[in-house]
């Protein structure tokens, strides 16, 4: 099965993109299949690769820090889960989810990797289900852009609504963590 026009459109990083310059992204994606608990993405590590799901469940969890009886310690917490609608996964994941499910006809991660060099991963990326993903390399994507400059706007855009929205989340963690020290400090 080759990746089609039709399929990047699903994907809101390219769903205002013609679908004539789709067709072109569709050629330079390179098709994948992963099994589940497949971890496809790593946390810290640098990408220049962004993953376009099609069809699957995967699950988004960051390291943080936990004080236990020993010490602090890093441990991996679960923040949400992906699942495609268009098509659903094919079989059932691998264990329940523990965080909200968040479904979309298809979706990208990673899309930092199509505007920075060597981006860090801020999150691990597993597969609790069978997944069929494509992978747009930042140079293909590039060359895509060179080309054909009126991609690039709204995917860029795409990509600048989600950092915008994900530092406000992150905002607002700070804030509530904040809240919650000076309230423990104060018992």
């Amino acid at each position: 099965m080759d990746v089609s026009a039709s399929q990047i459109q699903k994907i809101n990083y390219f769903s205002k993109v013609p679908e004539e310059f789709c067709s072109q992204i569709a050629e330079a994606v390179v098709e994948e299949k992963c099994l589940p608990g497949t971890v496809l993405l790593k946390e810290g590590e640098a990408g220049d690769t962004m993953l376009l799901i099609f069809q699957g469940q995967v699950e988004v969890s960051k390291n943080m820090m936990v004080k236990a009886s020993s010490g602090f310690t890093m441990s991996t917490k679960s923040i949400i889960r992906l699942e495609t609608t268009d098509p659903a996964p094919s079989n059932d994941p691998i264990t329940q989810p523990t965080v909200s499910v968040v479904k979309a006809p298809a979706f990208g991660i990673g899309e930092f990797s199509l505007v920075l060099d060597d981006a860090k991963r801020t999150s691990h990326v597993t597969a609790m289900t069978d997944v069929k993903y494509g992978i747009l390399s930042l140079e293909d994507f590039s060359r895509i852009v060179d080309k054909n400059p009126s991609i690039g706007g709204p995917v860029y855009f795409e990509v600048a609504k989600s950092a915008v929205n994900n530092l406000a989340t992150a905002t607002q963690d700070i804030s509530n963590l904040t809240q919650a020290f000076f309230f423990a400090l104060t018992k």
